[in-house]
């Protein structure tokens, strides 16, 4: 029986503002796996470059966002 996870608060997010996977992969360069982990496994916690790369992205969307807004650290 597969894992069963809860959306991420960034999954959630980006879902919302209307961002599909397939378009993070594409601005980001991140591994297709590595951000279905970010959008679906809310106790996924990305390495420090793939967090800066995201939120690269989501500081364009709106630069008041934090990392601490999406990820445990």
């Amino acid at each position: 029986m597969p894992k069963i996870t809860k959306k991420s608060k960034l999954g959630k997010y980006l879902m919302n503002k209307g961002y599909t996977q397939t378009e993070i992969v594409k601005v980001t360069k991140i591994n297709r796996k590595t951000v279905s982990k970010i959008y679906n496994d809310s106790s996924y916690i990305p390495s420090g470059s793939t967090i800066k790369k995201v939120m690269n992205i989501l500081k364009k969307i709106d630069p008041k966002l934090k990392v601490e807004d999406f990820f445990d650290l």
